[in-house]
């Protein structure tokens, strides 16, 4: 058994090395690879990633989380394989926690809310926390996604079932994360959500007054064009 972690990263040369250090000097319980995506990056992200002569990475000019994450994805070797944030939001250890559950599903993805095992240590601030509740409001009502937290940065899938995807993943950067549990769900696997430890890193490059109209045309475009 193989793992493969994918991280995203643009511009995050001040913290991806504490987050690539933490990872790596963690006890997993498989052999990983390490796949650093940098989507549009224009400060030192990749001097910093470069150091680190154990880690795979790929470049990309303009910055796209989703294409990001779907370059990952057909790079990554693993027999699962997951991603998380450059930013150590999520420890290594709540990585390992969903690999842990993974049991007969196709994958296992982590929640911030109203699950058993969920740890806040620092909460997103009030309007990103509002804005990411009416998402999953929206998310349920036009893609039929029943889960607490779809956003969640958090998630492990077989590599089987997210090989099977790939292509039918619609290249968002609003909303990526349903973008690519919308296709497995409609191809029939099997996803369980479990409650993880989780802390909001300041930095954050969304932008609230935009990204609520975006996200509402991302979704509709994940839903209708097939």
């Amino acid at each position: 058994m193989k793992l493969s972690i994918i991280m995203p990263a643009y511009n995050e040369g001040k913290r991806i090395g504490n987050t690539l250090n933490s990872y790596l000097r963690y006890k997993w319980k498989y052999p990983i690879e390490i796949i650093v995506v940098l989507n549009g990056c224009t400060d030192n992200t990749l001097d910093v990633v470069k150091k680190f002569h154990k880690i795979k990475y790929g470049v990309l000019k303009q910055p796209s989380k989703g294409n990001a994450l779907i370059t990952g994805f057909k790079l990554a070797k693993g027999d699962l394989i997951g991603y998380v944030d450059a930013d150590n939001a999520t420890k290594a250890s709540e990585l390992a926690k969903l690999v842990d559950n993974i049991g007969d599903y196709d994958g296992v993805i982590g929640s911030r809310w109203w699950l058993k095992g969920v740890k806040l240590i620092k909460k997103q601030p009030l309007l990103r926390r509002i804005l990411s509740r009416g998402f999953n409001v929206l998310s349920r009502i036009i893609l039929g996604l029943e889960f607490n937290d779809t956003q969640c940065p958090a998630k492990i899938f077989r590599k089987k079932a997210i090989k099977s995807v790939v292509n039918k993943i619609i290249k968002t950067n609003w909303a990526i994360d349903v973008s690519i549990l919308y296709p497995l769900i409609r191809n029939g696997y099997k996803i369980k959500e479990v409650g993880i430890s989780w802390e909001d890193k300041t930095g954050s490059k969304l932008r609230i007054m935009k990204a609520i109209p975006n996200m509402l045309l991302a979704l509709l475009k994940i839903r209708f064009k097939r």
